[in-house]
């Protein structure tokens, strides 16, 4: 009976094996029905699936990179910020002489936001990198799915020996297919979700944070103009006051730049691969398993 399947056949080996196509010879009714099955996928993917994860993931990436861009801004200025403050001194002779500095302090700040600033850069790389991706696997669209159904064609007309290993690599290559116009888009989206529900508030918490330091930094310079020039004559009190609003200004931004680290890290690098890593895991477990 080829009509329907029986009790012990699971309905997708009825389904992959052709046995409902009774009216072809039976040498062509496997290949056919994966045929079949593969085009139809395909439709339902490009013209269905494809579109809504397409605009999703797109517009995360955008998002992303935007924001990375205006990080890596913000960054700039506060290293403008403290570079200007540690270049500030004040020198005064007692006897052969000697020079106070007020920025020395305020290095490893520095060296933490030079770094951080080289992390944006490598965030931006690999988000440009992904939009590159999702570009061309949309360019390439139903294209991608030609080798995969012409392999399922030629085995259709081979003969016993070849067709086995002709429909395994039609597989193989519906796979890949699926994975590549489909991997990227849908990896943004599912970061897209996992980014704005576990980090978002420490991420705006943290932008916030930076921006004040800047605009503290700008003030606390701004205001030392504003002294007596009887407490500007004295260069060890003059230069206390800018050191303690200085570092004042500058207590929990490097909390802040790490935590803006951690943010950029995962959701520009590590999720994407995460992601990326579990979506061919689960391809390849899924075709595997299904199709021998």
């Amino acid at each position: 009976m080829h009509g329907a399947p029986d009790e012990q056949q699971d309905t997708f080996e009825w389904l992959w094996s052709g046995a409902w196509l009774p009216g072809l010879p039976e040498r062509v009714r496997e290949p056919a029905a994966r045929f079949v099955i593969f085009a139809a996928v395909a439709v339902v993917t490009l013209l269905g699936y494809a579109p809504f994860v397409d605009s999703r993931g797109e517009a995360y990436l955008e998002a992303s990179f935007t924001r990375t861009l205006a990080a890596l801004a913000a960054t700039r200025g506060l290293d403008s910020a403290i570079s200007l403050a540690q270049s500030s001194e004040v020198s005064f002779s007692f006897g052969p002489g000697g020079s106070l500095g007020i920025g020395q302090a305020l290095d490893p700040v520095n060296d933490l936001i030079e770094q951080y600033g080289a992390l944006l850069l490598t965030s931006t790389t690999a988000l440009g990198v992904q939009r590159l991706g999702m570009q061309i696997s949309r360019t390439l669209g139903w294209w991608l799915f030609l080798p995969a159904l012409a392999a399922v064609a030629v085995a259709a007309v081979s003969g016993k020996k070849r067709q086995p290993a002709l429909l395994s690599w039609g597989r193989r290559l519906f796979a890949i297919a699926l994975f590549a116009r489909l991997a990227i888009p849908t990896s943004a989206w599912l970061d897209s979700l996992v980014a704005s529900q576990f980090l978002e508030a420490n991420y705006q918490q943290a932008t916030a944070a930076v921006a004040a330091t800047t605009e503290k930094i700008e003030q606390a310079e701004d205001g030392a103009g504003d002294k007596p020039w009887y407490e500007r004559f004295n260069p060890v009190d003059y230069v206390g006051d800018r050191a303690q609003r200085l570092y004042a200004a500058v207590a929990d931004v490097g909390e802040s730049i790490v935590n803006l680290a951690i943010y950029f890290t995962i959701s520009t690098i590590v999720l994407p691969l995460g992601t990326l890593w579990l979506l061919s895991r689960l391809s390849g477990a899924f075709f595997s398993a299904r199709a021998p």
